[in-house]
């Protein structure tokens, strides 16, 4: 195993936002911009993929108030994109702000993203085809069967991934399988880098709340023409098997269109998911060592939040 670190010297002033879905995370980072002299540095998985507007949340440009923001409609759909990949240009961008004496605020909530900028990914060095028969001895199963093998071997691991998330739950198995020791220990074990020393910011809502939250946004973004704009992609040449397509809400609405079923039937499915991945994001940053947590529903809570900032950049 070897950690593979990212370079983030030059950044320690810096601030990083996470939580999960609709807890507001741009909303603050644009505040926090204002008030402090900040660039925004997206964090989002699926913000990077250019036409996938509604469905990923996007800031619209009268809402970003001039403040800049990076690493957004950067790729095509069909562009792969990973943790590691993504890191490295967060850092890169980093440091260009940071020599303009601007403060980088990172936000998203795709928590593998922050980790891997935080301390590095996990890179193995196994024999390709000892790789090969691994994942050949995987793909007859069940996605399921899987995951219900994950959830035995890896819990902990388990718990941050849903479970029709094949590509994660078998590279968690395949981490098992090929070194004995499960993807969550070899996070536990690998050595924390110093490289990054920027504040992290989580912040949280009540369950309830972020419930209703959930909700109430998933259905302004099918009234907003998410459908449309998933027809759209489709027509654009982009199937459910392209990277940026693969995502929540993408994924069910682009089926129901292939197979002649209405649509907006998925809204339900989709606010169920969404709730569900929800869980998992706060499950996952619980583990972020060195975070402070901030609820949403409390009204000092950006007051609280300048509070910690100001403190972090005296520092």
């Amino acid at each position: 195993m070897v950690s593979t670190p990212v370079n983030t010297s030059s950044v320690s002033k810096s601030i990083a936002i996470m939580g999960a879905t609709a807890t507001g995370k741009s909303k603050l980072a644009i505040h926090l911009a204002e008030r402090f002299g900040g660039e925004i540095v997206s964090m989002d998985s699926r913000q990077v993929y250019i036409g996938m507007d509604i469905g990923t949340a996007k800031v619209g440009s009268t809402e970003r108030r001039g403040i800049p923001h990076h690493l957004i409609d950067v790729l095509r759909p069909d562009e792969p994109n990973s943790a590691g990949m993504h890191a490295a240009r967060a850092a890169g961008i980093c440091r260009e702000i940071a020599s303009r004496g601007n403060l980088p605020i990172l936000a998203g909530g795709t928590g593998l993203y922050f980790r891997a900028l935080f301390t590095g990914i996990i890179d193995l060095e196994v024999p390709k085809d000892a790789l090969a028969r691994t994942r050949k001895s995987l793909e007859a199963r069940d996605t399921s069967d899987l995951y219900q093998e994950l959830r035995k071997r890896d819990p902990e691991r388990a718990e941050m991934i849903s479970p029709n998330d094949r590509i994660r739950i078998t590279r968690a198995l395949e981490v098992i399988i090929l070194t004995g020791k499960p993807m969550s220990k070899h996070f536990a074990e690998q050595e924390r880098s110093l490289s990054w020393e920027g504040l992290k910011l989580v912040l949280t809502a009540p369950r309830d709340d972020l419930r209703r939250r959930i909700a109430k946004r998933t259905r302004e973004m099918f009234d907003a023409g998410w459908v449309d704009e998933v027809k759209k992609l489709l027509d654009d040449g982009y199937g459910i098997d392209s990277p940026g397509m693969n995502s929540l809400g993408y994924l069910e609405i682009a089926k129901a269109i292939i197979a002649g079923r209405d649509p907006f039937s998925t809204l339900e499915q989709v606010i169920t998911l969404t709730r569900q991945y929800a869980k998992r994001q706060e499950t996952f940053f619980r583990s972020e060592t060195g975070a402070l947590w901030f609820d949403v529903s409390k009204k000092d809570c950006y007051a609280s939040v300048e509070t910690a900032v100001e403190h972090h950049l005296k520092l």
